[in-house]
């Protein structure tokens, strides 16, 4: 067998397992992105424990095709990927909020936890609040209550004296 081919085989082996540890991954079409929001996108998913790689669309079909995920088709055009195998929701944050700036990328989809999503569906999960926003809303709702509450008794305490 060449040894261009063995290499293909191990970058769709190696990105199958990728995509199979991965909790979340988005793909998209990066073409138009310069050099600064490119850097400015990996950074922000290197702080969130994410990654992006830009793949062949032969390796990234095949790798796809691998594990069973159909739902993007076949994908054509430059795409990138942005993967995390412990937060879900931060590469596609990341992404999404590169679209403000750059409105010629274009979702293909995303995959959490083996579930696929639409760029519609992508965008609207992408603007949920982190899992820590989410428990301090959360926790706000339960202390609200009861702060209303000792308000209300300090008003009173402050009306008796």
């Amino acid at each position: 067998m060449k040894k261009a081919i063995q290499i293909k085989e191990q970058q769709v082996n190696e990105l199958s397992q990728t995509l199979q540890s991965a909790s979340s991954f988005i793909i998209f079409e990066y073409q138009g992105i310069d050099a600064q929001d490119s850097c400015s996108l990996r950074k922000t998913l290197h702080d969130n424990s994410s990654k992006m790689a830009i793949i062949k669309n032969n390796i990234l079909n095949k790798a796809l095709e691998k594990n069973g995920i159909k739902d993007f088709g076949e994908l054509v055009g430059p795409n990138a990927i942005a993967y995390s195998s412990s937060e879900q929701i931060a590469p596609l944050k990341a992404v999404v909020d590169l679209m403000k700036d750059c409105e010629f990328i274009k979702l293909k989809g995303s995959y959490i936890d083996g579930t696929f999503y639409d760029d519609k569906a992508t965008q609207t999960i992408a603007k949920l609040p982190s899992r820590e926003g989410m428990y301090s809303m959360f926790l706000s709702c339960l202390t609200s209550p009861i702060r209303n509450f000792l308000y209300a008794l300090k008003a009173v305490a402050d009306t008796k004296q």
